[in-house]
């Protein structure tokens, strides 16, 4: 049986991550922003994107992407295409999209912007979303477990989840 490697691969706020290890892909600081993993099994490819904002759309330099669901999405999945993963068999689950602050200046909260935003592009990719754990008023710390599939989400009020 082939150990693990320790320790987990951390993903920092408008960044993401493609890895074929089997070691956990951990992002925090989860609020308003959108996290997406896509997942090949049959690769063993894993990505993790932690997003900030819906679309680059008129943004005359959308820098760093990975900043932008749309231009995030699309920039992970060339390079988990790169490393192996085939977006037409991989899976995808979200997480984000909490509501932290109430503004009367917006249609609607910019996390369930987000949420929604990550879903168009997946949709228009053909990746099914597997599972999701977005809404609500709580901060996350959410880690991806390749081996299992997993995705657990610990919230900053103390929950614990697993989808």
């Amino acid at each position: 049986m082939a150990r693990r490697k320790s320790g987990v691969i951390p993903v920092g706020v408008a960044e993401y991550a493609v890895t074929d290890e089997e070691r956990p892909l951990r992002t925090s600081g989860v609020g308003s922003c959108g996290v997406v993993v896509v997942h090949d099994e049959r690769a063993t490819v894993s990505s993790l994107l932690h997003f900030m904002l819906p679309e680059a759309t008129g943004r005359s330099d959308p820098e760093p992407a990975a900043k932008f669901a749309d231009v995030g999405i699309e920039a992970m999945l060339v390079e988990f295409e790169a490393w192996g993963g085939n977006p037409n068999r991989a899976w995808a689950k979200l997480a984000g999209g909490a509501t932290m602050l109430e503004f009367d200046t917006f249609e609607r909260p910019i996390g369930e912007r987000n949420v929604e935003a990550a879903r168009t592009v997946l949709e228009r990719e053909g990746i099914p979303v597997e599972s999701v754990d977005v809404g609500g008023d709580a901060g996350r710390m959410v880690t991806f477990d390749p081996v299992t599939g997993d995705l657990e989400i610990k919230t900053a009020n103390g929950m614990l989840r697993t989808v």
